[in-house]
């Protein structure tokens, strides 16, 4: 988190007078940047006073779209709108990956049948000591419970990773009546999650194996809850990613956030878990406030059947309603008529996932069904090429997409993805290595990523690591350029320029990653090149 408060520092440095005493004053209310105080005596002395302007957003419910939040007055860039703890947070869910049951920490499948485990309960833990910032006592509570039937358990390995979560959320009936009563109000959608449902057979197995483990007379759920909870979490739980640590947490608030496809506002967290919601852009009065439920790099028809799979609704949003998914030609279909048409095919109705796909040079349609046969197929293609990939893997992998699919496809970007970084950096391919032909090569990949995520995710807040090392690799591979045409003065001049706008560019999209994270990491390798750049 404090990479993110070097963002606002700049904001908390204006000068005011304080909202209690009126004397020049420099510290903002970091909720909502309106007031400054002189102390933290005085804002809290001028919290009741302040505390109905100092929200800046409002809840509000229609029939589309159900709770949702809007902006009560403008929000700058970087305002903080939301900052609060979590109900609950536990495990990823649902996940069977084995992890430290006190500190959360990832555990190979080795290190679960070991000694090392829980002195109390026998579930495993990691055994260097287990100290964890997001609750020093995370543990004791669902330790009381695990304790039942303890060695069983251990002497089976029958550990079931999936439980402990649902089991976390169970537990706050007991511990924090407030949160329970929070956690009980959020949607579960129950009515798409019944016996005949794919999902209700896998949420049975959760509860059949707390009911036959631990559920007692003191500690008794019914099925429905269960499967209630298990809905709550499916729907409103969000991924977290704290100390390094991949965990599932639900926040009040932040769960009524609206989804879009092309999302307003980002989103960091502190080491101890706290959610904090930022502007990122500016939103004016009434503007609905929007996160991303699903992957900015699936394409329109994967995303909208992420979202009514697991959300239970259907995205209407400008990127989905967009054939071309706003000129990217992220999804569309090489036309293949006769061999020769080479146009491209896109949906005649976007938001219809049954719509035939027309192309745009010739009366070709093709249904639907063919569609999804044609990206099953290269799928294989894809998942094959990055098993081992290897330059020559890839570049062959990519010129078959190539004659099936648009070149921006999504399919075609992960492979471009794994193969800029082999460029430079793979055996053999070091970039001092590389011929002029194949650094441009490299530059031509790098550009055409840019271009497609500068407009998916313009604000850089889904995919701030993916163009990062875009444009880090990019600034690489001119600055090799600019170093070979060093006599021409003016063009080695403009590339190292150039690259030193991309690299700053590739560290001010880290700058909210939380200390741990993989992007906070990246952060840290890049920091030094901007030093030898400059």
């Amino acid at each position: 988190m404090a990479k993110y408060n070097e963002m606002i520092s700049k904001q908390l440095e204006i000068i005011g007078h304080c909202a209690f005493c009126g004397i020049s004053a420099s510290s903002k209310c970091a909720a909502c940047t309106l007031v400054v105080y002189c102390s933290k005596e005085h804002q809290k002395a001028h919290w009741k006073q302040h505390k109905n302007e100092c929200v800046s957003y409002e809840l509000k419910i229609d029939s589309n779209v159900g709770r949702h939040l809007i902006a009560k007055r403008t929000i700058n860039p970087s305002d903080i709108i939301i900052q609060e703890n979590s109900l609950v947070i536990g495990p990823k869910f649902p996940t069977s990956e084995p992890i430290c049951i006190k500190c959360l920490q990832r555990l190979k499948r080795s290190d679960s049948i070991v000694e090392s485990l829980c002195e109390k309960c026998l579930w495993p833990i990691c055994g260097t000591g287990c100290v964890t910032s997001i609750n020093q006592n995370i543990h004791e509570d669902e330790c009381k419970v695990l304790v039942k039937g303890s060695e069983n358990i251990a002497k089976n390995n029958d550990y079931m990773y999936e439980a402990l979560t649902p089991l976390k959320c169970l537990l706050l009936q007991f511990t924090n009546k407030n949160k329970w009563n929070c956690l009980m109000e959020l949607k579960c959608h129950m009515e798409y999650r019944g016996p005949e449902s794919e999902v209700y057979e896998e949420i049975n197995s959760v509860y059949n194996y707390l009911r036959n483990n631990y559920l007692s007379e003191e500690f008794e759920a019914s099925s429905d809850l269960i499967h209630k909870i298990c809905g709550i979490l499916d729907v409103n739980a969000l991924d977290v990613q704290v100390a390094g640590l991949e965990l599932t947490a639900i926040y009040p608030t932040v769960s009524k956030l609206e989804h879009n496809c092309l999302p307003n506002i980002g989103i960091s967290f502190d080491k101890c878990g706290r959610i904090y919601v930022y502007a990122a852009r500016k939103i004016v009065k009434g503007e609905h406030l929007t996160t991303m439920y699903t992957n900015a790099l699936w394409g329109t028809r994967e995303r909208r059947a992420h979202l009514l799979s697991t959300k239970y609704f259907k995205c209407n949003c400008k990127r989905c309603s967009n054939a071309t998914e706003l000129g990217t030609n992220f999804s569309t279909i090489v036309c293949n008529v006769k061999g020769f048409c080479k146009g491209n095919l896109t949906p005649i109705h976007p938001l219809d996932d049954f719509s035939e796909w027309e192309c745009d040079r010739c009366p070709n349609t093709v249904s639907s069904d063919k569609i999804d046969a044609i990206l099953i197929e290269l799928n294989l293609i894809v998942d094959e090429a990055l098993q081992n990939p290897s330059i020559n893997s890839l570049e062959n992998a990519l010129s078959k997409l190539k004659t099936r699919i648009h070149s921006n496809h999504y399919l075609c970007f992960n492979i471009k993805h794994t193969l800029i970084q082999l460029y430079g950096h793979s055996m053999g391919y070091k970039h001092s290595m590389l011929t002029d032909d194949l650094l441009k090569r490299k530059s031509e990949l790098c550009r055409d990523m840019f271009f497609v995520l500068n407009i998916i995710d313009p604000l850089s807040i889904r995919l701030n690591i993916y163009t990062s090392v875009v444009l880090y690799e990019l600034h690489l591979a001119l600055l090799e350029l600019a170093a070979r045409i060093s006599e021409n003065k003016t063009e080695s001049k403009g590339m190292h320029d150039e690259a030193k706008v991309l690299l700053s560019k590739a560290l001010d999209i880290l700058k909210n990653e939380p200390e741990g994270s993989p992007g906070f990491k990246l952060l840290q390798a890049y920091k030094p090149s901007i030093i030898t750049l400059n």
